[in-house]
């Protein structure tokens, strides 16, 4: 009898740790191959007339574990890794180290979320909302929305060293704030006063049809001295987003509005926008619509006429609840100085030149 209560007692005491820490392996799988017809002139090596790429980006794989520590408190930790096995698009964009996507870890209970490590800003946590298209790939939007035409000035970044906060959701209402230390400064200078920093924040509110958030974020001095040539380098950006679902229609926008300053003189600003419906046709499948403007930038550094434009069309088919495939094209139209290309795709452009691209997409998440 005795053997057997102290049996129990071991195994109980074996299962209390087990039951209380939860761990998942999750990820997805992405793939993009396009043909673009009429492929963008380089400005001075020419082009050929068509050209097919291959891009894997938005893969990855996680680890993530929680422990639930009593009194509605629980710690936990994610490290998120690229899984990125094609990058003809990009070269440059192959995968990195360990933990090098999302990863954290953190604290969370009644009172919010609090985490420390590699994270996207809290503004870029929320631009996917109203946004309807990709970030990267043929079909990203980020290079017109967030970013400068040239990648060197980007508000879709995933920081290290960073300090992050997400509120609990007070009726649909929620907000959140993200800061990196000191360490995450590019910019080092001999007198070592640049500040370094990266501030973002956000406010949501999500219930019923209606989602409709907002966000700024500043970075101080975090150029490198080598890109942007100048100390006290500032860049801050307001982004804005609302969607509303009518049935099986849900329609968006997304405005976006950047200034950036060298700390010499020379500010440069830009203010684009994103217009987006879904519809859902059958249970299975949805088509979607995108258009996407960057304006010219103006300020002291503008450039007048160099804007783009971008269209999408997509039919997407759910083949699983955790596995979709789509077709789709995708047209970029630069202005006359404007050099946009597909996103992800590191070839120069030739001012003012314009392609499409038709793409087959398949992804996979688990």
């Amino acid at each position: 009898m005795n053997k057997k209560l102290i049996a129990i007692a071991v195994a109980g005491a074996l299962a209390t740790p087990a039951a209380a820490l939860a761990q998942t392996v999750y990820g997805r799988l992405n793939a993009e191959w396009g043909v673009s017809a009429g492929q963008m002139d380089h400005p001075t090596a020419g082009s050929r007339d068509s050209v097919d790429g291959f891009n894997s980006g938005a893969s990855y794989i996680g680890f993530r574990a929680e422990e639930k520590l009593g009194g509605g408190l629980s710690v936990w930790g994610q490290c998120e890794n690229r899984a990125r096995f094609g990058v003809d698009t990009n070269p440059n964009q192959g995968s990195g180290g360990f933990c090098d996507r999302n990863s954290a870890i953190g604290l969370k209970g009644g009172w919010g979320n609090f985490f420390v490590g590699r994270w996207d800003t809290a503004m870029e946590t929320q631009s996917g909302n109203t946004r309807f298209v990709g970030s990267t790939g043929f079909q990203g939007a980020q290079h017109m929305l967030t970013e400068d035409q040239l990648g060197l000035i980007s508000f879709a970044q995933r920081v290290q060293n960073s300090y992050n906060y997400e509120s609990p959701n007070w009726g649909g209402f929620s907000f959140g704030a993200s800061l990196t230390s000191q360490g995450a400064a590019l910019n080092t200078t001999p007198n070592g006063n640049q500040d370094g920093r990266i501030m973002s924040g956000y406010a949501k509110y999500a219930g019923g049809p209606l989602l409709i958030w907002g966000g700024y974020e500043k970075h101080d001095d975090n150029q490198t001295v080598s890109t942007a040539g100048q100390l006290g380098s500032d860049e801050s950006m307001i982004q804005v987003g609302a969607s509303y679902t009518l049935g099986p229609v849900k329609l968006g926008f997304t405005f976006t509005d950047f200034d950036a300053d060298d700390g010499a003189g020379t500010d440069l600003t830009r203010k684009s926008f994103l217009v987006g419906a879904d519809w859902k046709i059958t249970p299975a499948g949805t088509i979607r619509v995108a258009y996407v403007n960057a304006g010219e930038y103006d300020g002291s550094g503008g450039l007048a006429d160099s804007g783009a434009s971008q269209w999408n069309i997509h039919y997407i088919h759910a083949l699983s609840k955790r596995t979709w495939a789509s077709v789709y094209y995708v047209k970029v139209d630069n202005d006359d100085q404007g050099v946009y290309n597909y996103h992800g795709f590191n070839a120069a452009v030739t001012p003012g030149d314009s392609a499409g691209a038709f793409v087959l997409q398949l992804q996979h998440n688990f």
